[in-house]
This record gives C-alpha cells, structure tokens and sequence, in this order.
C-alpha cells in the first residue's frame, strides 16, 4: 500500500511541470459577484475606446494583457464595450412575447369561434370585452420587454475588464 502510495505522488510530482493555468477574460462589477467570462473559443463582440462602431471575432488566445484573435491583438485596456447578450437570460423579453402572443391567439380564436364555428353575425362576434382584455394583455406584454437587462458591460469606475487565470 505504501509503495501505491509513493508512486502517485511521484507520478503526481512528474507531470506538474506540463500543467499550467488557463486564462480568461472577466467582466465584473466590483460592488456584486456575478461575473461574465469569456474563454479561447468564444465569439466575442466589442468596441474600442477609439472605434464608432462595434467589432467581432473569435477569441483564439489570451495574453496577459491582450486579446488574440487571429492575427489580430487587441489592449484589454483599449475595450470600452463588450456586448453580453449570449451570457445574459431573457426571460423578461420572453414572457412578453408569450402574454402578447397569447392574448392576440385569444381574441383570434374567440373571433373564429363566433364567426365560423357558431355562426354569428357581425355584433355578436365582435365582443368589446374580449378586444379589450386582449388590447390589456398585448401592453402588458410589450410592457415587460421594456424591463430587459442590459445587453452591454460599458467599463467605467465599477464595471471592470481584465484577464484572470484558472
């Protein structure tokens, strides 16, 4: 049991040097501990501190203070925006989207209800109640799509770029 013992430590001992760290890039606000990471692999859009417009690409390396993507570097500290919309959830927008939707497929199917499947005339389909419980649920609906999280990580004195190691 010793001799077991002894060699997994020594096999240990053997393959650290081939270890080392992987590096990351983080997004953090330095008053919460959600943060964003972004690894080698992941598409990334950003813009510079200099540019009008936003630029994207796929991360290929990560250097100590740079970002690689091909054969391009880019200053971490040159970033002034990063979009985070894929780390981000929407559920907010995605509710609002199902009560609009819903109470629009609502007032549809009670209109084709009357009017194909009943029969009726004209002053009985149209039911101002239900026009108007469903006129509710479509602001309401858009309503929420206004309360969406931010979709950008702007670096100021709180929000924080940098890279990190594993």
């Amino acid at each position: 049991m010793k001799i077991k013992c002894i060699i997994f430590f020594l096999t240990f001992f053997v393959y650290v040097d081939s270890i080392y760290s992987q590096k990351y890039l983080e997004l953090r606000k330095a008053s919460k501990l959600k943060s964003y990471t972004f690894f080698p692999g992941e598409n990334i859009r950003f813009k510079l501190f200099s540019d009008d417009t936003f630029s994207s690409g796929t991360i290929t390396g990560i250097g100590d203070s740079t970002l690689n993507f091909n054969n391009i570097k880019v200053l971490v500290s040159r970033i002034e925006v990063i979009d985070i919309r894929n780390k981000t959830s929407n559920r907010n927008k995605a509710f609002g989207l199902l009560i609009s939707g819903g109470s629009m497929a609502y007032f549809a199917l009670d209109f084709i209800n009357l009017s194909l499947v009943q029969k009726g005339n004209y002053k009985d389909v149209f039911n101002r109640k239900t026009l108007i419980n469903s006129l509710i649920g479509v602001g309401v609906g858009a309503s929420l799509k206004f309360f969406v999280k931010r979709k950008y990580f702007k670096r100021n004195k709180l929000n924080r770029i940098w890279i990190q190691d594993i």
